[in-house]
This record gives structure tokens, C-alpha cells and sequence, in this order.
């Protein structure tokens, strides 16, 4: 009977340090034993092995940061035609005996993308000594006269007028696009020249050049031409073209299925007015043209 009692009082204690753990300040313990219980572990452990690996990778990057073998020697530059090597090098920044961890690779595209030859940039670190930077260069579309002369490309990007060292004479033999308002004051290259005229202007001509640029060879300049119209100025005999800024690549067939009979009709054209709809206006050299 003594054991008997004596067994219960034990499990009346047990019971009581058990009600006492859960509404005591054990309880915390006791919970998180029983959450942890419950996990999942194959879900976790990719996350976690994740973060480890980041921290090694970090504390990798930090030793690399620390130690002289990691110090730059050389650059690789590729992409580039209108550029040369010793340019890329003097905008980057960088010097002989950088860390190449150490150096942050988005200022330096930053910095190189600066040039106004430099359409975008990609850096990347070549250990253990070097970097390689590719350059996506500008190319000239056309030139365009605002009190001087400059290049400009397909987005509006004013470019240098002076010829590099690898232009070729197809590099340079390019329409200029005259008759713009634009104030050349504060004009500077490398900068995208705001005027929607310019904007319509280069779409067109894209186009034109993509459709048949074997005949926009022969324009020599291109001026805007009132409301959503153009003039062209060809070589040779200095015909001028009036087009519609819309519909590229028919107006273009119209026009040249027209320059045949147009020369054979009349042998001194001085302009081909095609804005008009249904109907194509010639002008002899003898008759003063319209504007």
C-alpha cells in the first residue's frame, strides 16, 4: 500500500511539473522543441546550404580583395572599330596593379560608356591578372548640320564629324539632314539631340535603307518638308524628291517605277512631288517648284 501511494504521489508530481512546464516559463522551450519536431528538413536544407554557400563565397571574394595575386595586368578589349585600345584604357580609371576584385565593374562601364562612341559595355573579371570589357560601338546613320556638322546614329545620339582611323569612304559617305531648328549653342556629343523633326526623320530613313539601300545610296540630303513630309536631294543631277514620311517602302516602288518615264518625259526634272494622293507633280528646272 506504501509503494502504492507512493507511486501515485510521484505521478501527481509528474503531472504537475508537466502542467507547470506548460504554463510555466519552461514553455517556450517546449514549444519550439515540438516546431522544430515538425520540420521538413529536405525543404530547408537548400536554402540553408545556400546561405552557407553565399557566406563562403563572400568571404572568398573578401580573401581575393586582400591578397597581390589578384592585381591587374592587362586588359582584353573587344568590339571595337572607331576606338582604340589606349581610349577605353584612360576612361576606365584603372591602373596597372588594381585588385581586380576590388574594382567595381559597373562604375567602370559607367565611365567608359562616357565616350560618345559607346553605345553599352560589358565588363567581366578574367583572373587571375585581367578584365575583359566588350564594346558595342555607335555606328554613324547619317550626318546632320546645326550650325556645324556631326554624325548621328539611329537613336539621335550626335557623334564626332571628324573621321576616325579605320572609317572607310562608305563609312563616310552619308546623307546630310539639314533644315532642322534646332540651336547648336548647347549642343554636345554623346548626347541624344531632343527634336522629334530628327526622330521621324531617322525612323524614315532607317526604313528606307532596310527596303531598298541600294537606291538611298544616291541621296545626298534630306530635309524636313513641312507637316509629315520630307525632301530628298539625289546625286548626280540634284533631283529633288518630295515624299510622305508614312507608307516607306510603297512610296519608294511608286517613285522609282515613275524615275523612268519621269526622265523620259521630261529631260530636265527639277523635283517629283509624290505627297499628293492619287497623283505624282513634276516640275521642270524651267518652272520655279513649289515649296
Amino acid at each position: 500500500m506504501a509503494r502504492e501511494k507512493r507511486k501515485k504521489g510521484k505521478e501527481r508530481d509528474l503531472a504537475f511539473a508537466v502542467k507547470s512546464t506548460q504554463a510555466g516559463g519552461q514553455d517556450a522551450k517546449v514549444w519550439r522543441f515540438g516546431w522544430l519536431k515538425g520540420i521538413r528538413w529536405r525543404y530547408l536544407l537548400p536554402p540553408l546550404a545556400a546561405i552557407v554557400l553565399a557566406l563562403g563565397g563572400w568571404r572568398a571574394v573578401q580573401l581575393c580583395m586582400e591578397t597581390s595575386t589578384f592585381t591587374l595586368e592587362a586588359l582584353e578589349v573587344q568590339g571595337l572599330n572607331m576606338l582604340r585600345g589606349r581610349d577605353i584604357l584612360e576612361a576606365s580609371g584603372l591602373d596597372v596593379g588594381d585588385n581586380i576584385f576590388a574594382v567595381d565593374l559597373a562604375e567602370v562601364a559607367v565611365q567608359v560608356e562616357h565616350l560618345p562612341w559607346v553605345e553599352k559595355v560589358l565588363i567581366e573579371r578574367k583572373p587571375p591578372d585581367r578584365l575583359v570589357i566588350s564594346v558595342v560601338e555607335r555606328q554613324r546613320l547619317a550626318w546632320v548640320e546645326l550650325g556645324e556638322i556631326y554624325g548621328v546614329d539611329k537613336e539621335g545620339v550626335l557623334l564626332p564629324a571628324a573621321s576616325e582611323e579605320n572609317e572607310s569612304y562608305r563609312d563616310l559617305d552619308l546623307p546630310v539632314i539639314s533644315g532642322l531648328q534646332t540651336m547648336g549653342d548647347s549642343l554636345k556629343t554623346g548626347e541624344v539631340l531632343g527634336d522629334s523633326t530628327l526622330t521621324e526623320i531617322l525612323t524614315w530613313w532607317q526604313q528606307a535603307n532596310v527596303y531598298d539601300a541600294e537606291f538611298c545610296m544616291n541621296v545626298s540630303e534630306i530635309q524636313p518638308l513641312g507637316d509629315e513630309g520630307l525632301r530628298l536631294r539625289l546625286v548626280g543631277d540634284g533631283l529633288e524628291v518630295r515624299l510622305p514620311l508614312d507608307r516607306v517602302s510603297e512610296r519608294l516602288r511608286v517613285l522609282k517605277k515613275l524615275m523612268a518615264r519621269v526622265y523620259r518625259e521630261c529631260p530636265d526634272p527639277a523635283y517629283i512631288d509624290l505627297r499628293f494622293a492619287g497623283q505624282v507633280v513634276v516640275g521642270t528646272a524651267t518652272a520655279k517648284p513649289s515649296s
